[in-house]
């Protein structure tokens, strides 16, 4: 009797276009290998309040950036169409980016095709149009994570799918937290600059 090879899964895949959005994560990723060598990441997670799937949950997404605040960065680009005003030197190095947990935006959403497979990336964030709350609740455990919390925050690590926490076990920085205890709830503040240029490492 033959034993087939399964069907593929098909995937709920994100109409294309601009959506309203909640962020529910903000995540550091540590140090992690680029096609322009080692580079500290962070991550935004989004819940899409308007996009359902099938069984009713929030589409989500996310999208990785460089960890750097240089004036040509995508994350400093993107941090300031999201608040919808220019970043100052009251923000760099103090500025809260676990803040952004819960804060609305307006992000855009290419498909891009790849190896046959087609896949939703996050192009833009922006703020909010008028008449959409600055604040709204999240279905998904709103969750902020920094590798540089002492102790380290084991409650918030654990609870990151697989992949992503496979991806963080990689880093340097989570190594040298790795004897730490479990603690509470992390933050991540925007980076003073730097004179790293490179742009958003997309996911």
């Amino acid at each position: 009797m033959p034993i087939f090879m399964p069907n593929e899964t098909s995937r709920e895949l994100i109409p294309a276009g601009s959506h309203t959005a909640v962020c529910y994560r903000v995540i550091d990723c540590g140090t992690q290998p680029t096609s322009y060598g080692p580079k500290r990441q962070i991550l935004f997670g989004f819940e899409l309040p308007d996009e359902l799937m099938s069984g009713g949950q929030p589409f989500v997404i996310s999208r990785r950036f460089t960890y750097s605040a240089d004036r040509k960065s995508a994350l400093r680009c993107e941090i300031e169409s999201w608040l919808g005003r220019p970043l100052t030197a009251a923000d760099f190095g103090k500025f809260d980016l676990s803040e952004m947990l819960g804060r609305t935006c307006m992000i855009g959403i290419k498909h891009d095709v790849r190896e046959g497979r087609t896949y939703a990336n996050v192009t833009s964030i922006m703020r909010p149009p008028k008449g959409v709350p600055e604040r709204l609740s999240v279905i998904n455990p709103a969750t902020a994570l920094s590798l540089d919390d002492r102790p380290f925050p084991a409650f918030e690590f654990e609870s990151l799918p697989d992949w992503l926490r496979e991806m963080i076990k990689k880093s340097p920085e989570y190594a040298a937290a790795g004897e730490q205890k479990p603690a509470g709830g992390m933050r991540r503040q925007l980076a003073a600059p730097t004179d790293d240029l490179d742009d958003q490492i997309p996911l």
